[in-house]
């Protein structure tokens, strides 16, 4: 009889250390791996909703392509191939002209050549107020060419400033 009062407490123990043992061995495991299964999945139709999304905006191709290859034309006649000098001066004019400035003179330095590109320096002899200097400069730097401003030297009479600048063309080389 005594045998019999230990069943039920070695059972009940027994039961527990099995509980215990299947939550730790097999129901923890598994809920970790549906957990990071939860994840993956939910990180893949996120990546689907973007390639939806690519699609949708992307329609049509070749639209895009055409537009990024007029975008590469547009950078390519950014350098022209020839300095043409003669044109730039016309535009310097032009851009006076609209900005309220008075051109003196002009004058073209040697080109410089190396490799893959030929620069030449055109210095402008300019009388203008500062405003329509400013505007002057910004007008040549943003024309249609590739344009830098090399050397600046101003003076002041009155209102007026006498300005010596130096813009530098570039052209593809020869």
């Amino acid at each position: 009889m005594s045998d019999r009062k230990f069943l039920p407490p070695i059972i009940f123990a027994l039961s527990i250390i099995l509980l215990v043992g299947w939550y730790v061995f097999i129901y923890e495991p598994t809920q970790r791996k549906i957990l990071s299964m939860e994840l993956e999945t939910r990180r893949l139709n996120e990546v689907e909703r973007e390639i939806f999304d690519m699609k949708a905006r992307h329609v049509d191709l070749s639209a895009f392509v055409l537009e990024k290859e007029m975008q590469l034309d547009e950078a390519r006649n950014f350098l022209p191939a020839t300095l043409a000098q003669d044109k730039f001066v016309d535009e310097l004019y032009k851009t006076a002209e609209l900005c309220g400035a008075k051109i003196t003179s002009i004058r073209t330095d040697e080109a410089i050549s190396a490799e893959e590109i030929q620069a030449q320096v055109v210095s402008v002899n300019l009388e203008a107020d500062y405003i329509s200097l400013m505007n002057f400069i910004r007008g040549v730097i943003d024309g249609e060419r590739l344009t830098t401003l090399d050397e600046i030297s101003i003076e002041r009479s009155g209102g007026i400033l006498s300005c010596d600048l130096d813009f530098k063309i570039f052209a593809t080389a020869p």
